[in-house]
């Protein structure tokens, strides 16, 4: 049986659902809280390839946390540790996305069910009980065992190997083209949900399948 890997942070789980946090904390506009949720998330995955490339690792939640403290910069927010704490937190109970769980039912029982995410253990932990992803899953896996982040190789492999398959018998299931590309350079299989019609990588691999949502994965694997 083949392993679905599914990546948790804009595949299982939307991380624009911070933006009821930073509204709230903030007492900010919907568009405001939108354009700073835009400049977190953009720095938490540079940030995360910034790490692995010059091999200074910290927890996924301390980068979390450093994007977070960029993005409130940039936009000219000045919270209290406290407010910062709470906005921070909104991680742990993020949305997941309204095809998710079905999807994660359609596939049980043909596929070997895992998360594979750059989330410390944690992190992840939380989040999939608090969404009910755990309860659908074998495996929780963080790139926090490698102390790299995707998409550096070593993640995938790590996931072969806690799975006890090999590359070939995995598949990444991620909705960011940077880490179907980096999946497939590793040797998986790769199924990218994309979602907003984005064109594809040009570094790294080529997805195996593509479909442009979590519901639609079931028939085209």
């Amino acid at each position: 049986m083949d392993a679905l890997c599914f990546d948790m942070y804009g595949t299982l789980c939307d991380t624009s659902s911070v933006t009821t946090a930073l509204r709230r904390e903030l007492d900010a506009s919907a568009a405001h809280a939108a354009n700073i949720d835009a400049t977190w998330r953009q720095r938490q995955l540079e940030y995360a390839q910034q790490r692995s490339q010059m091999d200074d690792y910290a927890t996924f939640r301390a980068v979390t946390a450093d994007a977070l403290d960029y993005a409130l910069d940039y936009h000219n927010e000045s919270p209290s540790d406290q407010t910062h704490a709470r906005i921070l937190d909104a991680y742990d109970t993020l949305d997941a996305f309204p095809d998710a769980l079905d999807a994660l039912d359609d596939l049980r029982g043909r596929f070997d069910l895992a998360v594979l995410s750059n989330g410390n253990p944690e992190m992840l932990e939380t989040l999939a009980a608090n969404t009910g992803i755990e309860e659908r899953v074998s495996r929780i896996l963080s790139a926090d065992a490698v102390s790299t982040f995707k998409p550096t190789p070593a993640v995938y492999e790590h996931a072969a190997n806690e799975l006890e398959k090999g590359l070939d018998e995995c598949w990444l299931v991620s909705s960011n083209a940077w880490d179907v590309a980096g999946a497939a350079n590793a040797g998986m299989n790769t199924a990218w949900v994309n979602r907003d019609n984005d064109p594809e990588e040009r570094v790294g691999g080529r997805a195996t399948v593509e479909v442009n949502s979590l519901a639609a994965l079931s028939d085209a694997l």
